[in-house]
Order: C-alpha cells, then structure tokens, then sequence
C-alpha cells in the first residue's frame, strides 16, 4: 500500500514555508503510487502534491516502504504516512485530517475454480487469507482472530500464491487488482475470480501524534483539500488514473 512520510525538520511550523518536507512513496503500489525512472508517480501521489501545493507547503518525495513509514510515524521520527485504511487501533497511534483522500472497494478474491459465489468477513474464518504485510484492512477483518492472515510481501506475489494453493484468500483493491493483472499477472488470466467485499476503503494520510505543530499542518491540510474538491481537481486527478 502506497506510503508517504514527512520526516520532521527541528522545527516544522519555522521552516514550513521554506524547507520543503522530505515525504516517502511506496515504490510498488500502482496505479496509487510507484517508482518510474526513479521518480514517484500514480494517482495518490497526484492528489498528495496538490493538496500540498495549494496549502503552501513545499514537498520532496522519497522511496520508503510502507512499513517502515508507519513505525517510524508512530515513533514521531516521521510526520506523517499514507495510504492508511484507518482502524480502531491506529485512530490511537495516528492522527488523521477530515476527509479521505480517495476510496477504492476492497476484495475478497478465490481461484476460479473454487465452488463459492458469495463470501463475506465471517466466511473468512478457519481459512488461509493472504494480505501484504503491513497494511490494515478495517476493524472487522483485523479484530476477527479466527481468520488465518498469511502476510505476503506485495500484491502480485500474494496473487500467485492464491493460485498456487497456498491460500484459501486473497484481499486486495479493485484499482490494484486491475493494474496488476494488466501489466503483471498476464500468467494468472483467467485463474482468480471476486467472491466478495470487504468495504469500499477510504484511505487517509496517517500524521503523528508525536510531531511537532501537527494540528496546524492537519489544519492547512484540511482546508487545501476541501478547495481542490469543491473545484474539481481531485475529481480530474481521479478520472486521470481511473
């Protein structure tokens, strides 16, 4: 899942209009976010940058795992990470601006040729369900400890280990599911089908609660992105990468 983190500065709120804030893009996360020739780019990126822009608050976007980019947000080292599916547990670590950045359904897939049509979160239960580590998929997934959760390492991998039988399910986003099977997964055509949906997953940038002057960013942040949504440009960036 994409990340972005805002690594402090020794002081955020003095040098917010002058130093750009150092923020890091998962590198294989598309179309959300991904490395190409060395640069981030996808659609979260896309809004991340303009939501940044029109607050006033300069940027530089780095490569950093989702993972790493969560602790150390938690730790205060960083000030912030995204995309984050918020669950009971991090809206304690974390805190989080108003309005999601974007949302995209969340599926439960199976091998084409197991005899189920319909699954939902309790049908989980007693079964294998691979999922990326590091990543959260909403409180009643998380809070259900009959589900046997396999962590994978990406999105890709955790779909051919579906089709290898070594998972009974697999959770991924519909938009992942799409760009990989399309510019990755052409082996797996034909082989997956969708049996179910989590929710439809609103994703949100996770900022620290051990950061320094966070109200205020979250605040700047906040009224930056209820302009570009009122005027159309998160809605353009969207239908850019739909």
């Amino acid at each position: 899942m994409l990340c972005l983190a805002i690594w402090f500065t020794p002081s955020l709120h003095a040098q917010a209009q002058t130093q750009p804030l150092l923020i890091g893009a998962e590198d294989d996360w598309a179309p959300f976010s991904s490395i190409e020739n060395g640069q981030p780019k996808g659609m979260a990126v896309d809004i991340v940058r303009a939501i940044f822009a029109d607050a006033n608050i300069p940027i530089k976007l780095v490569a950093l795992p989702y993972a790493r980019c969560m602790r150390e947000t938690k730790s205060g080292r960083l000030a912030g990470c995204f995309d984050t599916l918020p669950d009971a547990q991090m809206l304690r670590d974390y805190l989080f601006h108003a309005k999601p950045l974007f949302s995209d359904p969340l599926l439960i897939l199976a091998r084409a040729d197991r005899p189920v049509a319909s699954v939902q979160v309790r049908d989980l239960e007693n079964t294998r369900v691979v999922v990326t580590h590091g990543y959260s998929y909403g409180d009643e997934f998380e809070k259900n400890n009959k589900i046997q959760r396999i962590d994978g390492v990406a999105d890709i991998s955790n779909l051919r280990m579906l089709v290898a039988g070594r998972a009974d399910y697999a959770i991924v986003y519909q938009r992942i599911l799409r760009h990989q099977l399309r510019s990755k997964g052409h082996d797996l055509s034909g082989q997956l089908k969708t049996v179910g949906q989590l929710t439809d997953a609103k994703l949100y940038l996770s900022f620290s609660r051990n950061g320094a002057d966070m109200p205020g960013v979250i605040e700047r942040f906040n009224a930056a992105h209820a302009r570009l949504s009122r005027n159309g440009t998160i809605a353009a960036i969207n239908k850019k990468w739909d």
